[in-house]
């Protein structure tokens, strides 16, 4: 058995929170909301980060509520030995399809635009792999790595800045569409907010609590403007009718631009962006084999071996980009609806059922 260490410092866990969501999804994000929302796409990425914010603040507030006891620990306390395993089992499946979805996503990306010499299984297998030694480590490996990719996070924020002056700010008025519309497209958003869930699995290793609830906003904010300038820009630039039409509007952002030092700035994007890609597979799949590990009382690395196997496996039927397209928009409104409702409920119930500190792990 691996000797593994889960603690992580708040800033670890803020970094966490913010890599967790940057994937696949910021570069289609600006295609589905301009579907409906048109030029005010940018709105409904503003409004639909009031997911991540309210998970990260509820997150803090319950697990302060029951003393930082681990996650498996507070659904006990709140419903019970039977309900409790339904919710944990609830949480592994959500990782489970979250992995699947930006492991999928990543190689039909990768093939799209670089890579087309190798085949979409190859790019899955050696992804995962990288993402399974990270995940060995334990959760102290994983903090590291996140706050090491925070720093490619700002090169990736620096990049729509480069065409402040270069759009046309026609492209962006009238500011509202209309409120129905904005709304409307506001589920299209899940997606790339999704991951943010790992703060309810990771809080209670954090080694300093105190600040965990600005910790987790920070992250929370930072994702949210990175998301909004990003699809702001590319509607500036584009125009909604051709954003919303492009699979990748990012990448046609960015292969639009113009560097005296580099002929061609696609690849030094792409490779910032797949670095980002790991640390994000790598926290899905701490989140889906701690839950397991929950369950059955598998060692973490053993859990991680199986589950990605299994990953692997549904990965591989989600090749070619529509396939895993039409999936995503059918599982993760139902997906964020039920998250939002057990989080909720969890938030006032864990008033009521405050206790004694049970010893970690």
């Amino acid at each position: 058995m691996f000797k593994n260490n889960n603690q992580i410092t708040k800033n670890q866990y803020m970094f966490i929170v913010q890599n967790s969501m940057i994937g696949v999804g910021i570069l289609s994000l600006a295609s589905g909301v301009c579907k409906d929302a048109q030029q005010s796409g940018w709105i409904s990425v503003l409004i639909g980060g009031i997911y991540p914010l309210y998970l990260t603040i509820a997150a803090s507030i319950i697990y302060k509520n029951l003393y930082f006891n681990e996650f498996l620990e507070i659904n006990r306390r709140i419903y019970g030995k039977f309900l409790s395993y339904i919710f944990v089992i609830f949480f592994l499946v959500n990782f489970i399809l979250f992995e699947t979805f930006v492991l999928s996503g990543f190689a039909n990306v990768l093939v799209f635009s670089t890579v087309k010499f190798l085949s979409p299984l190859t790019v899955i297998i050696l992804t995962i792999v990288l993402s399974y030694f990270t995940v060995n480590q334990g959760l102290t490996t994983v903090g590291r790595l996140a706050e090491l990719m925070f720093y490619l996070t700002i090169f990736i924020l620096i990049i729509p800045l480069y065409f402040i002056n270069k759009g046309d700010t026609t492209n962006i008025l009238p500011l509202f569409s209309s409120f129905n519309s904005i709304l409307k497209a506001v589920p299209s958003t899940f997606f790339s907010y999704s991951g943010v869930e790992i703060c309810f699995l990771v809080i209670p290793f954090v080694t300093d609590t105190k600040k965990v609830l600005s910790s987790g906003i920070i992250g929370s904010i930072f994702t949210i403007a990175l998301y909004t300038i990003t699809v702001l820009f590319t509607i500036n630039y584009c125009g909604w009718r051709l954003t919303s039409k492009l699979h990748y509007p990012l990448l046609y952002l960015v292969s639009g631009a113009e560097l005296s030092v580099l002929s061609n700035f696609e690849p030094l994007f792409l490779f910032l962006w797949g670095n980002k890609i790991f640390q994000t597979l790598a926290v899905g799949n701490f989140g889906m084999s701690y839950t397991m590990s929950q369950i059955t009382k598998i060692p973490l690395q053993r859990c991680s071996l199986y589950l990605s196997l299994l990953v692997i496996f549904i990965s591989t039927m989600l090749v070619p980009e529509y396939n895993r397209s039409n999936i995503i928009d059918k599982a993760m409104p139902v997906l964020v609806v039920i998250i939002l409702i057990w989080t909720t409920i969890t938030l006032f119930l864990s008033f009521f059922k405050r206790g004694a500190k049970v010893e970690k792990n």
